[in-house]
């Protein structure tokens, strides 16, 4: 008898599992987009930069590629930029020698490329994006690579 009732609590929760991993991507998805679909995830990380910095800036794209190192989920993206500018749009001072490098993660829905913070979890997003054909095809390699050699230390 507890057997069947332990099977029983697990299974439950185990159903409730996946409407509510389908209805915490499907809002984080539409949030995300509501702010911007992109062709790529360099677009993104360009229109981010015209966002969040003076006008005055130059951006160069470090690293575009899928966050997980083997290809899967191709749909899931990290972006590095370096932005250099006199300021950020905010007038807030840049970092290190007027230089800041933010990286940020980009996924791939049907519609095209949209940001998503870390915060929003986007590799747990991602697999489910995958489960429920909600996720683009994606790029397994990398469209922008880390240059070799390339020292982690950015805005040198």
């Amino acid at each position: 008898m507890k057997l069947s009732r332990r099977v029983l609590i697990i299974l439950g929760i185990l159903i409730a599992i996946v409407p509510a991993s389908w209805a915490y991507t499907s809002i984080q998805l539409s949030i995300a987009s509501s702010k911007g679909v992109y062709d790529s995830p360099e677009q993104g990380m360009l229109a981010m930069a015209d966002q969040y910095y003076a006008r005055d800036k130059t951006v160069k794209i470090l690293y575009a590629g899928p966050n997980a190192r083997d290809g899967s989920e191709p749909h899931v993206w990290y972006v590095i930029a370096e932005v250099r500018a006199s300021a950020r749009a905010d007038g807030s001072e840049m970092g290190r020698n007027g230089c800041d490098a933010p990286g940020s993660f980009f996924l791939q829905t049907t519609d095209g490329w949209v940001h998503v913070n870390e915060g929003a979890f986007p590799g747990f997003m991602g697999f489910w994006m995958d489960v429920f054909h909600m996720a683009g095809d994606g790029l397994a390699t990398s469209t922008t690579h880390w240059a070799s050699g390339q020292e982690p230390d950015f805005c040198q």
